[in-house]
């Protein structure tokens, strides 16, 4: 028994040792406020980023064109540039804002979540890369009902 106990702290303390000791998470409803609180994308998007000029560059946003379920739509936005921040935002509900993500240096992105939108709207992926920001966006019509018509 004790060295069953011995082998797991041991193996317990390997594993902790190795995890990353640069892992951090940024908290953007502390730091960045009025970003959760604007009822516009542009607002918004000012909000989290700045006044960053635009730039070029490729990231591809995955949404349904017709969602049953306002409740669970799923979203992937993926890119293989090198980015800082990566930010959802959507012009259905109030609240602009959807999930930011701060990225790892050399973090692939390729996140995929599930957002609420109370109507048919617009979804707006950004991303800031080396200072630039760019952007995909994709209309998603919410159906009442489940009706697909």
């Amino acid at each position: 028994m004790n060295r069953r106990n011995f082998l797991s702290l041991g193996l317990g303390a390997l594993a902790v040792s190795m995890l990353p000791s640069t892992l951090s998470a940024i908290n953007f409803r502390e730091s960045k406020p009025e970003a959760w609180t604007t009822t516009k994308v542009e607002d918004s998007i000012k909000a989290v980023f700045g006044d960053l000029p635009k730039g070029e560059g490729k990231i591809k946003l995955k949404a349904p064109d017709i969602a049953e379920n306002g409740a669970v739509i799923p979203v992937t936005i993926s890119t293989k540039l090198n980015s800082k921040t990566v930010a959802i935002f959507q012009d259905a509900n109030p609240e602009s804002t959807v999930a930011v993500f701060s990225v790892p240096e050399n973090g692939i992105i390729d996140y995929s979540v599930r957002i609420k939108m109370a109507k048919t709207g617009t979804v707006t992926v950004v991303a800031n890369v080396d200072g630039k920001l760019i952007s995909a966006s994709k209309l998603v019509k919410v159906t009442i009902g489940g009706c697909g018509g």
